[in-house]
């Protein structure tokens, strides 16, 4: 059976490894696919940015019990540790956040009123992203999202 460009064996992956420590990752996750998706269309590389940092805060402050930081530092109270994965295939970029699972059910858009101040992010990713999901249990668990790559100019 051949295999379609769309999943061929030649892709380009990255991981980012981070202690989760502080609320600065989240800028060190987004400077990270940055990088990575530095020679893809900037449209798509700025929208993988705001879904990246929107799934790492997630990452951070949510779980079972809300996480908080200190405001002048940004240190966590509790460390939880997650990981960045950028895969650029033929037709598309995924990014995979992995961080600590939850008791939960799996996270969803949270359809909120107009006047709320959080609970968006989301909503984001499930309008700006071509799909996104998640899949773990209470000890992982991976949000992703994909993106369609822009044709190459040239």
């Amino acid at each position: 059976m051949p295999i379609s460009a769309q999943h061929s064996p030649r892709t380009d992956v990255t991981t980012l490894f981070l202690p989760g420590l502080r609320l600065g990752e989240v800028r060190t996750a987004r400077d990270c696919v940055a990088w990575v998706l530095s020679s893809e269309d900037p449209d798509t590389r700025s929208t993988a940015q705001l879904l990246t940092s929107e799934l790492a805060s997630n990452a951070l402050i949510h779980g079972d019990v809300r996480n908080a930081a200190c405001p002048k530092t940004g240190l966590l109270a509790e460390p939880r540790p997650f990981s960045v994965t950028v895969d650029l295939l033929a037709r598309e970029i995924s990014v995979l956040v992995c961080g600590r699972g939850a008791r939960r059910v799996a996270p969803r858009p949270k359809r909120n009123r107009a006047w709320n101040e959080t609970g968006r992010g989301l909503l984001w990713v499930e309008a700006l992203s071509a799909a996104w999901g998640t899949y773990g249990d209470h000890v992982s668990r991976t949000v992703w999202f994909t993106l369609t790559r822009a044709p190459a100019l040239g």
